[in-house]
């Protein structure tokens, strides 16, 4: 052998790590850039306001806006959802790396590989063009700036995905109000949160508010108790209403399990279970039209 090819492959092993970490990044990215036109069976759902649509008031003010002055509608909602993805990224390797006294190449490899390429995550991003992505990063981003003591930062960025999916509600007030019941008893810290919690609870206020009176009069909060928000119509059985909540929660079900999963060994199985009901349940609702 000689020894420029000794060199080579001994570069080579010195740095597969971080090969392999190019090769993600390029993987995720190209496969994004494939779908970048493919239009999901769910088109309308989340562009116009059909009956049972979710979207907030926001949401559908921005593509409406969008709509008007591009004709690359679905390209532009697909920019968003694949920053998120990656923003989601970012934000999960940097909070892993707060949790951990160190960030093994090792872990930080695999870490990426399943927030990039999860194929949960590249079903909503790619095939109904969701933003679910960007609104988990502003979460993320509001968890780091909470663990910083910044609480209306925190609040704000948490409260800005709400208001482009006002169903994250829960996800963001049920954290919130567990971390003011079990915090230390610091005096100063009780004010400051207590004061963030009370700007969160008067965002929920005003979003309610925005959503009732958008113009049309519809509501359009009815998706977490009813089919239907025009008509009323209710969920026929369990099942349908899980089926719905899987809809709605999927991403920040898949993206929420990571950490843990990759902290607890015993909460690996589980994750990768949600994944794939998941993944399953979302791979039928995008097909489903074509499996005649």
């Amino acid at each position: 052998m000689l020894k420029l090819e000794e060199k080579i492959i001994e570069w080579i092993n010195g740095r597969l790590i971080y090969i392999a970490f190019i090769i993600v990044l390029v993987t995720a990215v190209w496969i994004r850039l494939a779908g970048w036109e493919y239009v999901g069976n769910d088109y309308h759902f989340y562009l116009y306001d059909i009956p049972g649509n979710c979207n907030s008031l926001l949401y559908r003010s921005i593509v409406a806006f969008l709509m008007e002055r591009s004709e690359f509608i679905v390209m532009l909602l697909k920019f968003f959802a694949y920053t998120g993805d990656f923003a989601v990224t970012f934000f999960t390797m940097v909070l892993w790396r707060r949790s951990h006294s160190h960030l093994n190449p090792v872990a930080a490899f695999f870490l990426l590989t399943a927030c990039l390429l999860s194929p949960v995550i590249l079903i909503y991003s790619m095939g109904g063009m969701r933003i679910d992505s960007l609104c988990m990063s502003l979460i993320l981003a509001g968890i780091l700036c909470l663990r910083n003591k910044l609480y209306f930062p925190a609040v704000l960025l948490a409260a800005a995905a709400a208001f482009l999916y006002p169903v994250y509600w829960p996800v963001v007030l049920t954290p919130a109000i567990w971390i003011v019941i079990k915090q230390k008893r610091d005096g100063q810290m009780t004010i400051h949160m207590t004061a963030a919690l009370f700007l969160l609870f008067c965002l929920l206020i005003l979003s309610v508010f925005l959503e009732n009176h958008g113009g049309d009069g519809s509501f359009y909060w009815g998706k977490l108790f009813v089919i239907n928000p025009h008509t009323g119509e209710a969920y026929a059985n369990p099942g349908q209403w899980l089926s719905g909540m899987l809809n709605l929660y999927g991403y920040c079900l898949a993206t929420g399990s990571l950490l843990p999963a990759f902290s607890r060994r015993r909460m690996r199985i589980p994750a990768l279970l949600l994944q794939l009901i998941i993944l399953l349940y979302m791979g039928w609702q995008q097909t489903s039209a074509l499996a005649i």
